[in-house]
């Protein structure tokens, strides 16, 4: 019979802007979430907006009561940057009070808290600035991350730095579903950068302050990639298709560096993000202990259609394009209300 460890860790995940509520409580400042929701409220489903979720900034005792319920032993969620540093630098003591006190629930029965520093909720005073497309995103993150681990260190051994970066970068520069709305791969791919190397900086943070038995993670949304054939042309698709939405990030918070076949298809298309010459270092010296995998299907590919491959600026759909596999099979599962993310961790060895 197959057993799991003695400390193997059942659990669950959500984050702030998903839980919270008290979206302009105590001093907590706008995220994007927030302003998007005041301008756009019929983008939101039911025009339910940030201020009415869960209510876990008042109602966490329930939460973790619950958790306990349910015998978790661990519990991932979010810090609000816009609620621990409102204006990105002066401290909101009642926003660590919270956080304390909810953190230390957590561990008084018995649930360990992996603590998660950006799912998505950009500050609106940095998005104004820029958001993950200005150079000051990077400081102003790694400041923030240094908070935190200084306020909350105690109390929290696993850490991550972000949750699935590709989506708030896919979703927001080459989509419409996260603010700002925009369509464009050059500034995608400096969102993309940015958001990286702040990951880094506060990686650098994290070993400065040498927290006893902490660990620092990323999360991504990992997908296997299969080609629809064993053509030559599906198995390139598949490999940039790789090379663009899963290796960009793991190799750059595992291995420290970026894959050099990706680099080099930006630089002879002009798209290569702004950067410093000090920046290598800081992905090479500043890697993760753990990475944190959310998994949900495989990504399918096959080649890009020929009149896509040669016209308008260089776009992914010139190099790959999803496939609809008709053999998948479709898994439906129904949670209550709603259904939360799974959480595995991954050793890096």
């Amino acid at each position: 019979m197959i057993q799991f460890p003695k400390n193997f860790l059942w659990g669950a995940a959500a984050s702030a802007p998903q839980t919270e509520g008290a979206a302009a409580v105590d001093g907590k400042s706008p995220s994007t979430w927030d302003k998007w929701f005041e301008l756009e409220p019929s983008r939101f489903y039911d025009g339910v907006g940030p201020s009415d979720t869960s209510n876990t900034y008042y109602q966490y005792r329930e939460d973790v009561a619950n958790m306990k319920a349910m015998n978790l032993n661990s519990y991932r969620t979010s810090i609000a940057w816009t609620r621990l540093l409102p204006d990105g630098k002066t401290l909101n003591q009642t926003a660590v009070r919270f956080y304390r006190a909810y953190f230390q629930e957590m561990l008084d029965q018995g649930i360990e808290p992996i603590i998660n520093l950006f799912h998505f909720d950009m500050p609106w005073w940095l998005m104004e600035k820029g958001g993950w497309e200005a150079r000051e995103s990077v400081d102003h993150f790694a400041f923030y991350a240094k908070t935190a681990f200084e306020q909350f260190g105690d109390l929290v051994k696993k850490w991550a730095t972000f949750n699935e970066p590709l989506v708030h970068i896919e979703c927001g520069y080459y989509g419409d579903a996260h603010w700002p709305q925009v369509h464009d791969f050059k500034r995608a791919i400096q969102v993309g950068y940015h958001t990286l190397l702040a990951h880094a900086k506060a990686v650098a943070e994290f070993r400065k302050i040498a927290l006893p038995e902490g660990e620092i993670s990323i999360i991504l949304n990992l997908s296997p990639v299969y080609p629809k054939s064993q053509e030559a042309a599906d198995r390139e698709a598949a490999e940039w298709a790789d090379l663009l939405y899963i290796r960009s990030f793991l190799d750059c918070v595992v291995y420290g560096q970026f894959p050099e076949k990706l680099t080099s298809l930006f630089k002879e298309h002009h798209l290569s993000p702004e950067y410093e010459a000090t920046d290598a270092e800081i992905f090479r010296e500043n890697t993760v202990d753990f990475i944190g995998c959310n998994y949900y299907q495989p990504l399918r590919i096959q080649a890009p259609l020929p009149q896509r491959a040669a016209s308008g600026p260089f776009e992914p759909r010139q190099l790959f394009r999803g496939y609809d596999w008709p053999e998948k099979k479709s898994i439906l599962i129904a949670a209550g209300k709603s259904i939360q993310k799974g959480f595995t961790i991954l050793r890096c060895v």
